[in-house]
């Protein structure tokens, strides 16, 4: 009975339009009030208890990274070389989008940035409004698969895995992806030509100025993957050397400029830590309820095949996805899915880039889609014609989530050689 008030009273703050973290927090309170005979502060402790974690410095760090990066002209450099290397081909300003937007940890940030900047050209080019804003919104989804990735950051610490070896796993799925190839079948099919000519002069120029802005994904991860630093410590280093590349090197940002980031940032930080605490007391109570145990003793009564579990899991990871955003679905089911998980004999490696991927999706399905939103608004195109455009991208990375879910090597492979 305490868990069905529980999870109703939790859906039922969503539909009200409450934030998730009021949500989470909010049924925790009232399970506790009425099943349990233990003090509402239990709630308050276990929030604090959920953000009271060295690995979870990355997060703020990560997210003002991305900040600071838009802000001090970096992301910017990063378009115009991806554009000068790949533009003058058929669709070419497709695969500009798509390549800028796999250097971003945020898909929403990469949204705004990289769809800024690309949406008005490829409009001015010649290309369909929709089928801009919908490639954009979808190429979006790179980001928290590839690194450095705060959704991924946040499994690692549930799941109890190694941060760097979860941020290396996200890089098979995010590639896997081949929103290029349709993209380009599309653009090939309706006529969409390349701009400009393609020039070794102009690239290796592209090269020089946008050099400090490439420099700043090979610190990040050559940091982590080298042993120099940890996911956490390369945070700090990326966040120090934007400053740097920002204020002194490009000099696109000023002080003034640098406080706003700050803001931004604190922001930002501060809605995901409320979530990752409410997460804390929700999961409290699941652990409470022993639903990790029961769901499992469940689920083997029905079948001990561990596909029919990843079928299981796709579903319910999809389903979520088009309500609920990743982080939020990325603590609140990690606790639950990981010990089923080791049940069934699923590497915790593989079900991390397999969670990460299927909330991804949820990033460019109606009706919480925040990339298809963030796009629509952005290429200033009415989101029902967006949706329209859009279908095509979703057929293809639901292929590639079944991919990812049958071929655990896709996602284990790269975190193997480093073990090694």
């Amino acid at each position: 009975m305490g868990v069905t008030v529980l999870f109703i009273s939790f859906f039922i703050f969503i539909l009200l339009g409450a934030p998730i973290a009021l949500a989470l927090g909010g049924s925790s309170a009232l399970y506790i009030a009425l099943f349990s005979n233990v003090s509402p502060i239990v709630v308050l402790q276990q929030m604090l208890a959920s953000v009271n974690t060295f690995t979870l410095l990355a997060v703020p760090f990560f997210i003002m990274a991305g900040a600071l990066m838009e802000s001090g002209g970096i992301s910017r450099r990063i378009v115009s070389f991806c554009q000068a290397l790949v533009g003058h081909f058929t669709g070419g300003l497709a695969l500009v989008v798509v390549l800028a937007s796999v250097f971003f940890g945020s898909g929403v940030a990469a949204c705004a940035a990289v769809g800024g900047i690309m949406i008005p050209m490829m409009v001015k080019n010649g290309y369909d409004p929709d089928f801009a804003c919908a490639l954009q919104a979808t190429s979006g989804i790179f980001g928290p698969l590839i690194p450095p990735s705060i959704v991924m950051v946040l499994y690692a610490v549930y799941a109890n895995q190694s941060v760097s070896t979860m941020l290396m796993a996200g890089v098979g799925p995010g590639v896997l992806q081949a929103v290029c190839v349709l993209a380009v079948v599309i653009c090939r099919k309706r006529g969409y030509k390349g701009v400009g000519k393609f020039s070794i002069r102009r690239v290796g120029k592209e090269f020089l100025s946008s050099f400090w802005a490439l420099l700043a994904p090979v610190i990040i991860l050559g940091g982590i993957y080298s042993g120099i630093c940890t996911a956490t410590e390369a945070s700090g280093v990326a966040c120090f050397y934007s400053i740097i590349v920002g204020l002194f090197i490009y000099k696109e940002m000023d002080f003034k400029q640098l406080l706003k980031c700050l803001s931004t940032s604190m922001k930002s930080t501060g809605n995901i830590m409320l979530i990752v605490g409410a997460s804390g007391a929700f999961s409290w109570v699941l652990t409470r309820e022993r639903i990790a145990s029961r769901a499992a003793v469940a689920l083997l009564s029905i079948t001990d095949s561990k596909y029919l579990f990843l079928i299981c899991v796709m579903v319910l990871l999809l389903i979520l996805g088009c309500f609920i955003d990743s982080v939020p679905i990325t603590t609140i089911m990690t606790p639950i899915l990981f010990p089923i998980a080791e049940q069934y004999g699923v590497s915790l490696v593989h079900l991390g880039g397999l969670m990460v991927s299927g909330t991804c999706i949820g990033l460019i399905t109606p009706p919480m889609g925040l990339n298809l939103f963030m796009g629509a608004q952005v290429g200033g195109r009415p989101i029902h014609k967006v949706i329209g455009a859009i279908k095509p991208f979703i057929i293809v990375t639901l292929i590639g989530f079944l991919l990812v879910a049958f071929i655990p090597q896709i996602t284990t492979f790269l975190p193997s050689l480093l073990q090694k």
